[in-house]
């Protein structure tokens, strides 16, 4: 049997672990936010969440408990996790999507920076390229209706 500041030190891990729980939950949230995670994705993601709160929930009942599952150990996961929801989730969240967005916003301008030299080349490209383009375009005009007024000139000699 446990003394009751051994079950206290139980139970106040298992919320601990319960609130880190929360926030590797609030990552997964941003994570699907930022790559628009359709269902298989999400799946995968789902998957490996499970597979790292299990984890961590087994370490944590193993390190502090020895092993030993007890219902205020569940308990414990749940309060802890609860707690983080109602507290620091919004919090959490806001300041997620803060980094999200400026990292979206800082390699959206890196990205310009790094393709700019592309768009000056393709603009010094395609103006030329237009230009022969029109001549082209007005040769073939021409040399069609000359093959055209040709043909009409072939067609009224053989019906006379």
């Amino acid at each position: 049997m446990l003394s009751t500041s051994n079950q206290a030190y139980v139970f106040l891990s298992t919320m601990y672990a319960g609130f880190i729980i929360g926030f590797l939950y609030d990552c997964c949230r941003i994570i699907r936010k930022m790559i628009r995670a359709g269902a298989f994705v999400t799946g995968i993601l789902d998957l490996l969440f499970w597979s790292v709160i299990g984890t961590l929930s087994f370490l944590v009942v193993f390190y502090v408990n020895d092993g030993d599952v007890r219902f205020f150990t569940i308990i414990g996961f749940v309060i802890g996790w609860v707690l983080y929801v109602l507290t620091l989730s919004p919090f959490i969240m806001k300041g997620l999507n803060w980094i999200y967005q400026t990292l979206a916003r800082v390699i959206n301008w890196l990205v310009k920076i790094f393709l700019w030299p592309l768009q000056m080349l393709w603009k010094a490209v395609s103006l030329p390229i237009g230009g022969i383009k029109k001549i082209w375009n007005k040769f073939r005009g021409v040399i069609r209706k000359k093959i055209q007024s040709f043909h009409e000139k072939t067609i009224k000699k053989q019906v006379k």
